[in-house]
């Protein structure tokens, strides 16, 4: 009997034929082309405790997919991922343009989730739709929601401690009570919490619902309980505080009480979610196309990331050489003594390429100005930043906003007025003018569109800002007023900009 020979089937070796490959040199080459956004995103991660969690995404993302989502791709339908990537890589330039990092990070992961449809095709990205939407998690996002999460604590405290009989008084973030005062914080605004509380209930949904809605369900009642746990934290601390006469919950005491508390909700959150799965189980693991990936569907991917960079570099962000003048001079202010700087307040302003603080005085009234000057907007120097504030965050601190109508550099609008707090319950109000060019803005918005034009454009006009800001005992608008009266007094910016500036 003659046995003939079997040849094994020969193991394809290729591994530019691997969809799986494939994309991880397309995030290698999207890392390194887009190095600025990836790095912003990760130094956020290695620097605050609040976005640690960035680390852990992708892999819960790649984890999710491999325990409930059926592995079907088909690299033959990329079109539906490269017009996300196209969207991407738009959104990318807008963020460039108008110095909105946040913009520019969640371009960078849109880009990631089209890639993903470009890949490994139209299939995947449907069936793969909920934890593709889990890596924007990677986004350091949400410190703009710390004033109103601020805002939610110190009503809610206030109330719980009112319904419960007690004397309290609210003033901004700053609560009165018999035993002393108690501010509710940054730290205590809960976004760590908040943040927490969403990322664990988007993983726990995805486990344990199968349906869209009730995953969504799930995902708005933890960030409900998110918000509303940390307000009853803080009544609780605040209300242990009085109580003693402040002899617990203002030490140590206070943070474990406060990790004890976070730990019961999170139970309640899993007990919920236990309670009304679903309880199906996991889909069934279809075996992948048989078709191999190709590197065309990796080619216009990288195309849109060079075109972004390439745009970036050569028009948007283009290289620019200005002076910035040795001395700003002051505004001038008929009726208005010009005196030296504050000794007790300076504002936020080290990254501007020149600034300055003056002092105001008519009769009794002062007002305090400083002034920032920009001789292009840039990344570490932009005029509109977290950067720019009225407040340095050690000895003044903000503790509210409001509104109001004010006349200034020859617009009169309603605009916000910023509400800060510093030594000695000192407190005093500020607005902000914003300029580019020849123009004056005192909304953010529409100076961030106007920077955003400029910049496409190839220009980056030379700016600055304007804050202008008055103490006040018990009612801002006593600030307010005084305010008004100076900035109703103040030159045209342009002659201020022409005496300062030149021809600049």
């Amino acid at each position: 009997m003659t046995v003939a020979a079997v040849n094994p089937e020969p193991v394809r070796t290729d591994i530019l034929k691997s969809p799986i490959a494939l994309f991880c040199v397309f995030v290698f080459a999207a890392i390194i082309l887009l190095h600025p956004t990836a790095y912003d995103m990760a130094r956020t991660w290695a620097t605050s405790s609040s976005y640690t969690h960035g680390f852990f995404i992708a892999p819960f993302a790649a984890w999710m997919i491999l325990k409930k989502s059926p592995m079907r791709y088909d690299g033959a339908k990329p079109l539906p991922g490269l017009l996300i990537a196209i969207a991407g890589g738009v959104l990318w330039l807008l963020g460039a343009a108008s110095g909105a990092a946040l913009f520019m990070q969640i371009a960078f992961v849109t880009i990631l989730i089209g890639s993903v449809g470009a890949i490994f095709g139209r299939t995947a990205l449907i069936d793969w739709a909920y934890p593709l939407g889990f890596l924007y998690f990677m986004i350091p996002f949400g410190e703009a929601l710390v004033p109103y999460l601020q805002t939610i604590t110190a009503h809610t405290v206030v109330g719980l401690m009112q319904a419960f009989g007690m004397d309290v008084t609210l003033d901004g973030y700053l609560i009165d009570t018999p035993s002393g005062a108690f501010e509710i914080a940054v730290a205590c605004a809960g976004l760590k919490f908040l943040i927490a509380a969403t990322v664990i209930a988007a993983v726990y949904s995805y486990i344990s619902f199968t349906t869209w809605r009730g995953r969504t369900a799930f995902l708005g009642f933890a960030v409900f309980i998110g918000v509303a746990a940390n307000g009853i934290r803080a009544f609780i601390l605040v209300l242990i505080a009085t109580l003693t006469d402040k002899q617990f919950a203002v030490g140590p005491d206070h943070i474990l009480i406060g990790w004890l508390f976070y730990a019961a909700v999170f139970g309640v959150l899993f007990w919920v979610g236990r309670k009304y799965s679903t309880h199906n189980v996991a889909k069934h693991m279809d075996p992948p196309a048989a078709a191999a990936g190709s590197v065309m569907n990796v080619a216009p991917l990288i195309a849109i990331v060079v075109a972004a960079t390439l745009y970036n570099s050569i028009v948007i962000n283009r290289n620019i050489e200005r002076t910035a003048p040795s001395v700003i001079s002051p505004l001038s202010a008929t009726g208005w003594r010009i005196l030296p700087a504050p000794a007790n307040w300076a504002p936020a302003l080290d990254h501007a390429d020149a600034n300055t603080v003056t002092t105001y005085s008519q009769q009794q009234n002062s007002v305090y100005v400083a002034s920032g000057y920009f001789t292009h907007d840039r990344h570490g120097a932009e005029i509109i930043s977290f950067d720019t504030r009225a407040y340095d965050g050690d000895d003044w601190r903000r503790h509210g906003e409001t509104s109001a109508v004010i006349y200034q550099f020859g617009r009169s609008e309603k605009m916000p007025v910023e509400l800060i707090a510093g030594p000695q319950r000192r407190k005093m109000a500020a607005v902000y003018s914003y300029w580019l060019g020849d123009k004056v803005y005192v909304d953010r918005r529409a100076m961030k569109l106007a920077q955003m034009k400029s910049k496409l454009q190839g220009q980056n006009p030379q700016g600055g800002v304007v804050i202008m800001a008055a103490a006040y005992r018990s009612d801002p608008e006593e600030a307010i007023d005084v305010i008004r009266s100076f900035s109703a007094a103040v030159e045209p910016l342009a002659a201020w900009r022409a005496r300062t500036l030149g021809a600049k």
